[in-house]
C-alpha cells in the first residue's frame, strides 16, 4: 500500500460535453520536464485535438519495481510489484477517475503511454486488458526487458513482452504508437549495427504484425534521428502522439506519412527530414529534425600521466543530453556549468588527469603541503578531496543505475580531509591513488545506457540522477582546478 499522486489537466472550458476522452500517464511526475502543459495549451489553441483529461501517475523510488510486465519480473528481479500496479490502475484509478472527472469507461476513448519502462508498463496493460484500453504511446519503451542476463545464455526469445504477445491474443481495437531515438542507448546485443533499442522495438511490431494487426491502420512508428532516451526528445515528439490519439476529425491527415521500418540507423544527410506540421506548438527547445520510418492523492496498491583513457567498449560513443532542472540539488548547477555546452562529460574526464599532473609536474614535497590561507586545505588535502568526492559521486551513480533509489547519506568534506592524513603521503602515490580512480570511473560512466543515465535516486537530502553525476564529477574537479590556478599558484 502506498499513497499515489496524480497531476489531473483538465480540458479548456466550454469545449464540449462530458465524458471525455482521457489519457493515463506513466511517470506523472515529469509533466514540467516534458514541456507538457505548454504543448497542450498550443495545440488545443489550434484546435488541432478533441478536449480530453490527461490524468498523469507520479512515480516514486519503487518505480523500477512497479513498472514492468505484471507478473513476469525481469531477470534481477525488477517488475515485482506490477501486477500490483496494474490492479492499482485498474480497480482503482480507472474508477475514481470516471466519476470524479467525467472521463469516458469505454476503452477507444482511454489512452495509456509511458515513457521508457514505463512505456513497457503501459504497453502490458493495453495488451492484456482491451477491455479498458484500446490504444497505447510508447516512447523509447524498455522492450529489451527479459528474463535471463546477456552473458548468461541470453537469447532473443528472453525478451519477456515479446513472448507475453506471441502467447497472447491481438483485439480488434488494438492500436499501438511507437518511438525510439536513433542515439536512445549504444548498446548492440548481436553487433549488427542496430542498436538494441530499436532492434527490440522493431521486433515487437512485427509479433504484432504475425498476429494479425494492421500494420498501415493500426501502427505508428516514429523514429528520431539523434534523438536521446530523454524527456528533452520525448517533448518534441508529444505533438505527435497527442494528435494521433485525440486528432480532430481531419488533422489527423497533418501527421508526416511515415517511412518504412527499416533497421538500420537513419543517416540525416540521406534521408528525408519531414517536420511535423505541429512542430510550431511544440515547447521552445533547440529544434531536432524528426524523421519517421489539478493534483489529487489516492491511496492504493592506472594509465600514464599524459595518456588519454579509451572507453571500454568497441562501440562508438554516442552524445549526451545534459541535466536539466529537478536532476539535481541547486547547488549542483555551478558544478555542471562548469562542462562546456558542447563537450561530452565522459571525454572531459578522459582529458583532465593530464591537466592534474601537469599542475602538480613541478611542485616540491613542501609547496604541495601549502595553503593559500590559514584553516585552508594544502594542495595534497584539496588532491585527496577530489578522489574522495568522486568516489562518492561514483558510487552514487552506480547504486541509482542499479535501480536502487533509497535516500543515501552526505558527507561532511572538511572532516574527511581532517581524517585523511593527505599531508603524510608523497604526491606521487596521491596522484597513483586519483589516476586508478579516474579510470575506475570512467568505465563505470562507459557503461551506463541511456536508461541508466535517466535513473534517479536522492542523496544528501535532494534528487539527483546518474546523468547529473556524470557531470558533476568533471565539474567538481573543475571548480578546485581553477581554484589551483587562482589562489595557490600565486603563492608557489
Amino acid at each position: 500500500m502506498r499513497e499515489v499522486e496524480l497531476s489531473v489537466l483538465l480540458p479548456p472550458l466550454a469545449t464540449g460535453p462530458a465524458p471525455y476522452p482521457v489519457l493515463y500517464l506513466n511517470d506523472g511526475q515529469d509533466l514540467e520536464r516534458l514541456g507538457l502543459p505548454a504543448t497542450l495549451a498550443a495545440i488545443y489553441a489550434r484546435q488541432a485535438v478533441r478536449p480530453f483529461v490527461l490524468v498523469a501517475i507520479h512515480a516514486n523510488e519503487q518505480r523500477v519495481q512497479e513498472y514492468g510486465t505484471a507478473g513476469h519480473p525481469d531477470f534481477n528481479g525488477r517488475g515485482s510489484q506490477a501486477a500490483a500496479y496494474s490492479d492499482f490502475v485498474l480497480q482503482e484509478l480507472l474508477p475514481y477517475c470516471q466519476a470524479a472527472y467525467e472521463v469516458s469507461a469505454k476503452p477507444e476513448d482511454a489512452v495509456m503511454a509511458g515513457f521508457s519502462l514505463g512505456g513497457l508498463s503501459a504497453f502490458d496493460l493495453v495488451w492484456h486488458h482491451p477491455e479498458a484500453f484500446s490504444r497505447a504511446g510508447v516512447f523509447s519503451g524498455s522492450f529489451w526487458w527479459r528474463q535471463r542476463a546477456v552473458g548468461a545464455g541470453y537469447t532473443p526469445a528472453d525478451r519477456i513482452m515479446h513472448g507475453l504477445v506471441r502467447a497472447g491474443r491481438l483485439h480488434p481495437n488494438h492500436r499501438f504508437w511507437f518511438q525510439t531515438g536513433t542515439l536512445d542507448e549504444r548498446n548492440d546485443r548481436n553487433e549488427n549495427g542496430v542498436i538494441d533499442s530499436i532492434e527490440d522495438c522493431l521486433d515487437l511490431m512485427e509479433e504484432l504484425i504475425r498476429h494479425g494487426l494492421d500494420a498501415q491502420q493500426s501502427i505508428r512508428y516514429v523514429q528520431v534521428e539523434g534523438g536521446h532516451h530523454h524527456p528533452d526528445t520525448w517533448g518534441r515528439v508529444l505533438p505527435d502522439f497527442l494528435l494521433w490519439a485525440f486528432g480532430q476529425e481531419g488533422r489527423r491527415a497533418e501527421l508526416p506519412r511515415p517511412l518504412p521500418m527499416v533497421r538500420l540507423q537513419l543517416n540525416p544527410a540521406l534521408a528525408p527530414t519531414i517536420l511535423l506540421a505541429t512542430a510550431d506548438i511544440a515547447p521552445a527547445q533547440a529544434a531536432v529534425p524528426l524523421v519517421l520510418p489539478s493534483t489529487t492523492r489516492l491511496v492504493g496498491q592506472l594509465p600514464p600521466a599524459a595518456s588519454v583513457i579509451a572507453p571500454h567498449s568497441n562501440t562508438p560513443i554516442m552524445p549526451i543530453t545534459r541535466p536539466v532542472e529537478g536532476d539535481f540539488l541547486p547547488y549542483s548547477a555551478g558544478y555542471i556549468n562548469l562542462v562546456p555546452l558542447d563537450a561530452d562529460p565522459r571525454e572531459v574526464l578522459r582529458t583532465q588527469p593530464a591537466e592534474i599532473h601537469a599542475l602538480f609536474a613541478n611542485l616540491s614535497e613542501e609547496q604541495t603541503e601549502k595553503a593559500y590561507a590559514p584553516g585552508k586545505w594544502t594542495l595534497k588535502e584539496m588532491l585527496l578531496h577530489q578522489i574522495d568526492s568522486e568516489r562518492i559521486f561514483a558510487y552514487r551513480a552506480m547504486r541509482f543505475a542499479r535501480g536502487d533509489s533509497q535516500d543515501l547519506p552526505g558527507f561532511e568534506q572538511d572532516d574527511y580531509v581532517s581524517h585523511s592524513a593527505a599531508n603524510e603521503r608523497t604526491v606521487a602515490s596521491l596522484l597513483a591513488e586519483y589516476d586508478a580512480t579516474r579510470t575506475a570511473t570512467v568505465a563505470l560512466f562507459d557503461s551506463f545506457t541511456e536508461e541508466q543515465l535517466n535513473c534517479r535516486g536522492t542523496a544528501n537530502g535532494g534528487p539527483a540522477t546518474v546523468r547529473a553525476l556524470l557531470y558533476i564529477v568533471p565539474g567538481h574537479e573543475r571548480h578546485h582546478l581553477n581554484i589551483i590556478r587562482e589562489r595557490y599558484q600565486p603563492i608557489l
